[in-house]
């Protein structure tokens, strides 16, 4: 069980909250198709909700059983399905396009499953068909948060729920850790989660899009489709099938 199921949905207030409409408006303006698109790791289907509503031809894919449940219950014909982005349950270039978006790729095990996810992405994919993948800017995070723990951990409060936030990253720079402290606004119970992911920089996922026989089209380093620096809060790569 991954830590976005286990937190259910704790998670779906906190992910409403992150730029759902500026991400959504990048991938309109980025995807100019009117084919069948997937959105992997869909969660809670805040992407694929709105978009299906103007008219997008959208199908969600998530693991995790509880976030699909959310989506479901907030949008009932949408299409969202349970699967493990290793082994697509798609035949072979059936989708126009593809998004990975607010940091839902770096989670798997190993970066040979990650680069094992994108080949399966690209079997999918028509020839040409664009890739959308948004992920953490390592540079940034490293220089903010490497060998120092959070002394004061970020406080927010959400609808149900009080949540504090430590993070840190390893000493290699390659993965973020945050420790999640849930106080439950009903009941007070206090529940905590650990949240890690792989952080890629851009030369190294860049490569890894290549093995995977995609073309780098272009780089950003955030949803106002501003240029990926250092500095940039993200790392937004946009490739198209070899």
């Amino acid at each position: 069980m991954n830590v976005f199921d286990q937190m259910g949905v704790y998670w779906a207030e906190i992910a409403d909250k992150n730029s759902t409409q500026m991400q959504t408006q990048f991938i309109k303006e980025i995807l100019k198709t009117q084919g069948l698109i997937l959105d992997l790791a869909c969660g809670t289907g805040r992407h694929i909700i709105p978009l299906s509503k103007e008219g997008y031809d959208v199908v969600g894919l998530d693991i995790s059983p509880n976030l699909l449940k959310i989506a479901k219950n907030r949008v009932g014909d949408i299409l969202v399905i349970r699967a493990d982005m290793r082994h697509l349950p798609f035949r072979q270039e059936i989708f126009a396009a593809a998004t990975s978006i607010d940091t839902s790729f770096g989670y798997l095990a190993t970066e040979d499953e990650d680069l094992q996810s994108l080949k399966e992405l690209r079997r999918t994919l028509k020839l040409n068909g664009a890739l959308v993948i948004d992920v953490f800017n390592r540079e940034q995070l490293i220089r903010k948060y490497t060998d120092k723990s959070s002394v004061n951990p970020k406080e927010r409060e959400y609808h149900s729920f009080f949540l504090s936030q430590k993070r840190t990253i390893d000493k290699s720079g390659s993965t973020l850790q945050d420790l999640w402290t849930a106080r439950d606004k009903a009941d007070g119970k206090i529940r905590v989660f650990m949240h890690r992911v792989r952080l890629y920089p851009h030369n190294v996922l860049q490569d890894l899009l290549k093995k995977a026989d995609f073309r780098v089209e272009g780089v950003y380093g955030d949803y106002d489709g501003q240029k990926f620096s250092p500095e940039s809060n993200r790392l937004i790569l946009v490739a198209s099938a070899k």
